[in-house]
């Protein structure tokens, strides 16, 4: 019995898009399966080592569409923050089987099911309707009500899960926003001691006419 369930109500509309989520649904009920049945720790690790592969290429997919336009930037950083967020959560599964790890649980597989599905019916579903929205300024603002929607359905522990994606992608935009005004301020800087430079220069031209 399959942990996910493929269902119309997570296609996207985007073709490759969908058919990439049918196939990372397939590898997370391998993932359950294998904490079903007699799999050894290496067949555990293969499975994991093709889902980091999987997930690499079906997040750059995501990343180089919406870097072609079309996404508000707001839509981008708080995606490409769960990307990170999950490609993180999955190292760290690797690297305790490196460390001696020998089987995933049940609880570790259900982790895994609901950050996908809620990314896929949050995140993913308002990409694609800013991506095949005309209008992408009004398709902010219907993926930012589809978001609310999506939120008052979740049950508690779903909307714990999804409090730690929003926390962990607000820490990414805290971070980035504070190396934007570090930058800044080290342009000011260059351009303050640029501007003293040159005076300098008008100040040594304006003595060598003197003489």
């Amino acid at each position: 019995m399959h942990i996910i369930k493929w269902s119309s109500d997570f296609a996207l509309g985007i073709g490759e898009i969908d058919e990439q989520h049918k196939a990372l649904v397939g590898m997370i009920n391998a993932l359950d399966a294998s904490t079903h049945e007699e799999y050894s720790a290496e067949n555990m690790r293969r499975l994991l080592d093709e889902l980091n592969a999987y997930v690499k290429d079906h997040f750059g997919f995501e990343e180089r569409l919406m870097a072609g336009g079309g996404c508000s930037p707001e839509l981008v950083t708080r995606h490409c923050g769960e990307h990170a967020y999950f490609r993180s959560v999955l190292r760290d599964l690797t690297a305790d089987f490196d460390s001696g790890r020998t089987s995933i649980t049940v609880p570790l597989i259900e982790y895994l099911v609901h950050w996908l599905l809620h990314h896929i019916v949050v995140v993913d579903r308002a990409m694609a309707k800013q991506l095949n929205a005309s209008e992408p300024e009004l398709a902010a603002r219907v993926a930012a009500a589809l978001m609310r929607d999506v939120t008052d359905d979740l049950t508690e522990s779903e909307r714990h899960l999804l409090s730690e994606l929003r926390r962990a992608n607000d820490e990414l935009e805290s971070q980035v926003a504070e190396r934007t005004r570090d930058l800044r301020g080290d342009c000011l800087r260059l351009e303050q001691e640029l501007a003293a430079a040159r005076a300098e220069i008008e100040t040594l031209k304006a003595r060598l006419a003197a003489h």
